[in-house]
């Protein structure tokens, strides 16, 4: 096997040695990989040289009995290589590289104690402080390693401030992330997510798969969930309007396969520490949920249907045009909301309330049969809600008559036991519907 120093070289390429290799890189011994660079075209390629003499100490405790050079190292020796490409610029000198991704890499054969690695680097793209690069390692031409890597160069006083600048142009670099957007560099982003012009990505966010998030959004402190679509102008996770609020961490949790529409806003929360949105819900264009709200499954809020503080909607509820909701108040599964409705107590569940200081207006039938409720389940619902608030008894005597028959279902117990824990208390009808 010939030694490094007589490999020939071409006339006119630039040639570093290893004391040389050190003026340009920070990269000392046990860690420095390469031997020799001969840069071929300046700023463009270059080839780097390791004599793999077998003394090195990773081969101590990488198979002692079998040694082979770690393919990590292999790709590591390309990355000083294309530094030293890089960073032999003189307005380049005393600058740091590190790296910001690694792609396409494949480990074709081992590298062995005795082998001379022949290290061939070229820039794919080149930016003012970062750049891309591919990497190929031949052993007596022979393809043993192929990767692509990005790298960020920092100055050593910006050394802090690498992860952000690392993540953020990594990032920029993908095709599903518009140029102009701004992610922190906390935020958890799955490869399948878009993300459009102008939006910003805030704090100890977290985006799941398929995750697609329109133009000019601000999200922070908020997880959203997988196949989850988000248009433009909408604004999650943010400070609450809670003059209680006194800066502690809070967070706001969207589930699976919601659609939030344009200008929606949803705050983080203050007391509870979290507002929460469960899964399959449509939240239409200027919704608002405030701060420590709960929203359950499959609910549909409107244009400017408004949610105060604490409030909690249960599964399946339908919320019309410009209704406003109390805070506090509690809407039970299956209810409908007609449009400009001002609800300040309990809605109870499978009804119907409108009307300024919400007011019922009978059972919600079109929903029940949407969820598939059988026709005597629907004429059952009917017959509590006839006794609870059509009869002349007052209300706690007629669920105690109600609890009296046998057989009651599921949805009978869960209607009354809304009813009597209700703090607020509940929509009733109309004053004039009391007259018979």
């Amino acid at each position: 096997m010939s030694d490094i120093r007589e490999i020939t070289i071409v006339d006119g390429k630039l040639t570093l040695d290893k004391e040389e290799i050190k003026k340009v890189i920070p990269h000392r011994e046990p860690f420095l990989l390469i031997d020799k660079v001969v840069i071929t075209e300046e700023e463009k390629s270059a080839v780097g040289y390791k004599n793999v003499t077998g003394e090195e100490d990773f081969f101590k405790g990488h198979f002692p009995d079998n040694p082979i050079m770690p393919g990590v190292l292999v790709v590591e020796a390309m990355a000083q290589t294309a530094c030293v490409l890089y960073l032999f610029r003189p307005d380049l000198r005393g600058k740091f590289a590190y790296f910001m991704s690694i792609d396409k890499t494949k480990f074709r054969k081992p590298v062995l104690p005795g082998n001379i690695l022949e290290l061939r680097v070229e820039v794919l793209k080149a930016r003012e402080r970062a750049g891309k690069v591919r990497g190929v390692a031949y052993v007596n031409g022979e393809v043993v390693t192929e990767s692509e890597f990005m790298f960020v160069l920092v100055d050593r006083k910006d050394e802090k401030e690498v992860v952000k600048k690392e993540h953020k142009l990594e990032l920029d670099t993908t095709s599903n992330i518009h140029p102009t957007s701004i992610i922190h560099p906390t935020a958890q982003i799955h490869p399948s997510v878009i993300i459009g012009p102008y939006t910003v990505i805030g704090q100890d966010v977290v985006l799941e798969e398929n995750v697609k998030i329109g133009s000019y959004c601000n999200i922070e402190f908020s997880v959203i969930k997988k196949n989850t679509r988000i248009f433009n102008n909408a604004c999650i996770g943010l400070l609450p309007q809670d003059i209680r609020y006194r800066g502690e961490k809070a967070q706001v949790i969207i589930g699976e396969n919601c659609i939030i529409r344009e200008f929606v806003t949803i705050h983080r929360g203050t007391v509870t520490k979290l507002t929460s949105v469960g899964k399959n819900c449509y939240l239409m264009a200027y919704a608002h949920i405030a701060h420590d709200c709960k929203v359950g499954n499959e609910v549909t809020i409107t244009n400017c249907g408004t949610l105060a503080g604490h409030v909690v909607v249960e599964d399946g509820v339908n919320i019309g045009g410009l209704v406003a909701i109390h805070q506090y108040s509690r809407i039970g599964k299956l209810s409908m909301l007609g449009g400009g409705a001002m609800v300040s107590k309990d809605v109870p569940p499978f009804v119907m309330v409108v009307g300024d200081r919400a007011e019922l207006r009978g059972v919600n039938i079109v929903g029940m049969r949407r969820k598939g409720f059988s026709r005597d389940k629907i004429k059952e619902i009917k017959s509590a809600y006839k006794k609870l608030f059509r009869s002349k008894m007052p209300i706690s005597e007629a669920i105690a008559k109600i609890k009296q028959e046998k057989d009651l279902s599921e949805e009978i117990k869960y209607m009354l036991n809304f009813i009597e824990n209700s703090k607020r208390g509940i929509c009733r009808l109309a004053r004039s519907r009391y007259k018979f």
